[in-house]
């Protein structure tokens, strides 16, 4: 569903919060408390015959404190999840549509309000998955970054307080951006004369709110904060500097997350070699 955004389900995570001390920890780790935040890991039991297994790495931030998407820029801590455990063999991160934060320190994309990662877990088929321990590294941000680490452990057989878990984890998974819509579409990207590269976003008119672009396309092809170089009431362009020398580069995929309003897309482009 492409119409939802962090800041619209942190009222309803925090109304959810609420109950969950009488969950008694099920099918949830242990609340990590740091400067700013606390965040912990809620998981989904295990389905019979199950290839994944959905979680969430919930960040519960503090008034004023924030915390970084996927690609933060040049300073930031992206969030970081390492799992083991019998029955589990990968996990990968997945991130609803952040929002742009200008600073002392440059550009960087993230949330400024509590923040819910959904997680899929690779299940490798053989056994039900038991306890399973996540070792977390992610930055909190207020005045200064201060780097997070935390080991987290739960047992998604702990069923106890389900109900509650499920709506946590569908919120969040709801959250994520789908790819192009007729509200919202990314047309592609291509390489300029002078090696930037340019992105054009279809969208309707919302009561003069700018559309915002978040690129990612891994440590070795780092950009910086795309700047709007043409706009009228339906399409708006981008252009993004890389931080390294396009030349050198080939080709390879990026991924491109637009927000508009209430809507937010996110689709995977392949770049051309320039």
């Amino acid at each position: 569903m492409a119409s939802h955004l962090p800041v619209k389900y942190a009222a309803i995570f925090a109304a959810l919060c609420a109950f969950l001390p009488q969950a008694a920890h099920a099918a949830s780790s242990q609340w990590e408390a740091t400067d700013g935040a606390r965040i912990r890991i809620v998981a989904e039991p295990p389905m019979p015959g199950a290839n994944e297994l959905r979680a969430i790495l919930q960040i519960d931030l503090e008034p004023g404190w924030k915390t970084y998407w996927r690609e933060p820029g040049a300073a930031g801590i992206p969030p970081q999840v390492a799992i083991s455990g019998d029955g589990v063999s990968a996990v990968q991160i997945h991130f609803p549509a952040p929002e742009w934060t200008d600073d002392a320190y440059g550009s960087w994309a993230g949330y400024k309000h509590p923040v819910a990662l959904p997680l899929t877990l690779a299940l490798d088929g053989n056994d039900t998955p038991g306890a399973i321990a996540a070792d977390v590294f992610l930055g909190i941000c207020r005045d200064v970054c201060v780097p997070v680490s935390a080991h987290l452990e739960f047992d998604p057989r702990d069923a106890r307080g389900k109900m509650i878990q499920a709506l946590l984890i569908d919120a969040a998974f709801s959250a994520l951006p789908d790819g192009n819509s007729d509200n919202l579409a990314i047309e592609g990207a291509s390489w300029t004369a002078d090696g930037e590269i340019e992105i054009k976003l279809h969208h309707k008119a919302s009561g003069g709110e700018s559309p915002q672009l978040f690129l990612s396309a891994g440590s070795d092809h780092p950009f910086s904060k795309p700047v709007q170089v043409s706009s009228d009431a339906g399409t708006t362009i981008f252009r993004a500097r890389p931080a390294f020398d396009p030349s050198k580069a080939g080709a390879f995929e990026m991924i491109a997350t637009a927000r508009h309003g209430i809507d937010a897309v996110e689709i995977t482009l392949p770049i051309d070699a320039f």
